[in-house]
């Protein structure tokens, strides 16, 4: 396949980048990044600005941050107290909790699948504040704790090289996702892209957050 288009698997190289040049992530062509292009798994200026591309073609394009990461919202950044943190155990920098909210009660968790860190990241200005949020600073009493993506509030440029296109498996066309054997490490819940690809954020050790 040579054009990207709906319904096709993409391999991509890149280099993501501030305004600034300020280098935030890169892939390089031997680990391309994989996705299933028209599914909404990509942020939607990146798989806008990929639509008609043709295999082994470079561009640079600039994203603002409403067509990236969104804006970055004050009501997503919580101090909380450790007294609702206890069934967590031990706590670091970098780690991510999926919380979770009915009425007046909420309730943190670690994230048991990669489907939940897809789905729960807070990429968007709705009044829902279900999701994803890292430990940013740990107090005697206290965590703060914030549930916008690193890099929301950021116009970007991505520098970008379409690796492979290719036609999707069945299965991938289904869920919208790279094939587990293809994306997963053996025995993890993980998509390697967390740890390949993880951009450096905080805590090294800790690579379940995923740039898309």
């Amino acid at each position: 396949m040579e054009i990207v288009e709906a319904k096709t698997k993409v391999s991509i190289a890149y280099t993501l980048k501030e305004m600034s040049g300020r280098i935030l992530e890169e892939i390089p062509p031997s680990h391309p990044f994989v996705y299933i292009h028209g599914y909404d798994n990509i942020i939607p200026g990146l798989e806008n600005a990929l639509e008609g591309r043709k295999l082994g073609e470079s561009f640079s394009v600039e994203i603002p941050f409403n067509q990236g990461y969104g804006p970055y919202r004050d009501d997503l950044l919580l101090q909380v107290p450790k007294e609702e943190l206890q069934e967590i155990g031990e706590l670091w920098l970098g780690m991510e909790l999926e919380m979770m909210q009915d009425n007046d009660i909420r309730e943190f968790q670690l994230p048991d699948t990669a489907d939940e860190f897809f789905d729960g990241l807070n990429l968007d200005d709705e009044d829902d504040a279900d999701g994803i949020y890292i430990v940013k600073e740990i107090y005697k009493d206290t965590v703060l704790v914030d549930g916008n993506h690193p890099f929301a509030g950021k116009d970007l440029i991505f520098d970008v090289q379409v690796i492979n296109i290719e036609e999707p498996s069945f299965t991938e066309l289904e869920t919208g996702f790279p094939d587990r054997d293809e994306n997963f490490d053996e025995g993890s819940d993980y998509p390697d892209s967390y740890d390949d690809h993880y951009d450096g954020f905080d805590d090294p050790d800790n690579r379940s957050r995923r740039w898309r």
